[in-house]
């Protein structure tokens, strides 16, 4: 059916990833997964013991996104960066920060861990990961990012970006570059306040976007881009990168040409007064999804304003079924057939097959191989 026919409740739904607290998904969730009120879920360290949980979790949260009206598979998104950022129980393979991969210096290694990490994702029914971050380091006061980044040098980063990315997407995860369009100059946290930089468009262009346009580039070819929750004053005074047209549409899409999946940020992050308000500016500004990982009170009124932006085409009918389109063509990718999404049988053979895979050893001597190298740098 044409995303033109979608009841205008499907569509706004398309629009919305939540989170949740616990560790099995409540029923008012489901239920909203079943009438197509929510596309995507995100998972925390709060949502996950185990790997074999985890793919229950998941598992239970596709069945019922089977049940809805059109009947397509969630993304299930995660924060495995690696390193303090890491949200997966202990069985997972877990690799170190960003910034020891910079300091070896070996887009290759970081190519191999990546594929290694999507792999155990995949085997746990996730299909999407928020990472790798593209921040440069810049300011070092920039707790936010810290060894979130690779580094502070535009083209360690880009490097190392690209190679993630690629490795991630070849083991059958969507990876996702941010915090566009670059926040590793700023020192307030977005978690608390709307942080800002004074830096031009110029200036962007010359350090902050390269990392964003090797990512972009048709050999890296990412998935999805996380806009900041950031205010850039020289390009935008009056509204955050994630809800800025400037930024999202005259950056993202006219300059850079991008023609993938837009997220923002947390939208119940301190940056944002209101989150079902933030929704709506990012969705108008040229965000394809609103992220609320937390309030389920937020992503239902977020979800009655998407919708009736749509009724009443408070978002242009055709910028918002091309958004549609972009979110089709990266679930059809990553998320469908063949991709981790276990009918209604059960997850028995999943189950085995995932014991073979998460925290097997030839990741974990993946592993062993990072940390005797960040070892053999540190003494150089």
């Amino acid at each position: 059916m044409p995303y033109s026919e979608w009841a205008p409740e499907d569509r706004a739904g398309a629009h919305i990833m939540a989170g949740f607290e616990g560790n099995s998904p409540p029923p008012p969730l489901l239920d909203r997964i079943r009438e197509g009120r929510v596309g995507g879920v995100v998972l925390f360290t709060r949502n996950i013991e185990s790997s074999g949980q985890t793919l229950e979790l998941t598992h239970s949260l596709q069945c019922a996104a089977a049940e809805s009206p059109h009947a397509g598979p969630l993304l299930i998104a995660i924060d495995q960066e690696g390193g303090r950022v890491s949200r997966l129980s202990e069985d997972f393979t877990r690799f170190p920060a960003a910034r020891v991969f910079g300091r070896i210096g070996d887009p290759e290694l970081v190519s191999r861990c990546a594929r290694a990490c999507a792999a155990e994702l995949r085997a746990s029914g996730i299909n999407a990961n928020f990472a790798p971050v593209l921040d440069i380091l810049t300011n070092p006061d920039c707790e936010v990012i810290g060894d979130r980044a690779y580094g502070d040098d535009a083209e360690l980063v880009s490097a190392m970006g690209a190679a993630a990315i690629q490795g991630l997407q070849a083991g059958g995860v969507a990876a996702w570059a941010k915090h566009f369009p670059g926040i590793g100059d700023m020192a307030p946290d977005p978690h608390e306040t709307l942080p800002s930089s004074g830096l031009s468009l110029g200036a962007l262009r010359g350090r902050e976007l390269k990392p964003f346009r090797a990512a972009m580039d048709p050999r890296t070819g990412v998935a999805g881009v996380m806009a900041a929750h950031a205010l850039y004053e020289q390009i935008d005074p009056a509204r955050p990168a994630s809800q800025s047209p400037c930024i999202m549409e005259g950056l993202l899409r006219d300059e850079l040409g991008y023609g993938g999946v837009a997220i923002t940020d947390d939208l119940d992050m301190g940056a944002i007064d209101e989150p079902a308000e933030g929704a709506l500016l990012s969705l108008r500004a040229g965000a394809d999804i609103a992220l609320i990982c937390h309030s389920e009170a937020a992503q239902e009124r977020a979800h009655g304003e998407i919708v009736r932006a749509i009724r009443y085409k408070d978002i242009p009918p055709d910028a918002e079924e091309r958004s549609l389109g972009r979110i089709g063509s990266l679930k059809a990718r990553y998320a469908g057939p063949g991709r981790p999404f276990p009918g209604p049988g059960g997850t028995g053979v999943l189950q085995e097959e995932r014991k073979k895979i998460v925290g097997c050893p030839a990741h974990r001597a993946l592993l062993d191989e990072v940390m005797r190298r960040a070892g053999n740098e540190e003494r150089s």
